[in-house]
């Protein structure tokens, strides 16, 4: 999805300004994209949800499969599925921790992206300051809640980690009673596994918010007919 990132400064984007667009071709390519914790009831209706086996405490939102097209994407560049995921959303702009400041970061962009002109829109600075108000800050304030919902991911899945209710699979999707794409190297939630768990545990994830986010998961399961169609 991004092509190129550079940490956006007054020097080199001064004269860039940001506008609103509608095709999504940009992420035309993306198969698969991470979930925020919040995201999960929305996200379960309308795509697939798995937990990669690489990273089983990051849930991610399965778009497309190995061919690397996006099936939400259609050749005129117009979004298809009713829910946009955070992570396309905050597109152009991306955060990367600054070494020389603990904790702090960088706001960078991606000049390339449709979204910068330097013709119409709203423009990144005024002089030498990133504008305060309009599109532009209310992007970079997104993108830094993103940031933090992002860093805060693991700490609500590990529990599944911990109590060993994933289990890998492969998931072979059928069209006309052939196999017309294998997915891999994911980890579901097992039924069974998950109900054998003590009710002071099933309570705890009932409260924290997990065991509707586990609900969802299997939910979504059911969109993986929309890969194929």
């Amino acid at each position: 999805m991004f092509q190129q990132l550079e940490t956006m400064s007054a020097s080199r984007h001064g004269r860039l300004c940001l506008r609103k667009v509608a095709d999504y071709r940009f992420a035309g390519a993306i198969s698969q994209v991470p979930l925020m914790f919040n995201e999960m009831r929305e996200a379960s209706r309308h795509f697939p949800i798995v937990f990669p086996a690489a990273s089983p405490q990051r849930p991610v939102a399965i778009l497309g499969d190995s061919d690397g097209i996006n099936r939400f994407v259609d050749e005129s560049g117009r979004w298809t599925a009713g829910y946009l995921p955070a992570f396309i959303r905050k597109y152009p702009f991306a955060l990367a921790p600054q070494e020389a400041r603990d904790g702090q970061h960088a706001v960078l962009i991606d000049p390339k992206a449709p979204h910068f002109s330097v013709e119409e829109g709203e423009p990144l600075f005024d002089g030498q300051s990133v504008v305060t108000q309009g599109s532009v800050a209310e992007a970079i304030a997104f993108l830094k809640r993103f940031q933090k919902e992002a860093n805060a991911v693991p700490g609500h899945f590990q529990a599944l980690t911990d109590s060993g209710v994933l289990i890998e699979r492969h998931l072979d999707l059928r069209k006309d009673g052939k196999v017309a794409r294998r997915i891999t190297g994911v980890c579901l939630v097992n039924r069974d596994r998950l109900t054998s768990l003590s009710d002071a545990t099933l309570a705890n994830w009932a409260r924290s918010g997990l065991l509707e986010a586990v609900h969802a998961h299997w939910m979504s399961l059911s969109n993986f007919h929309r890969l194929i169609n």
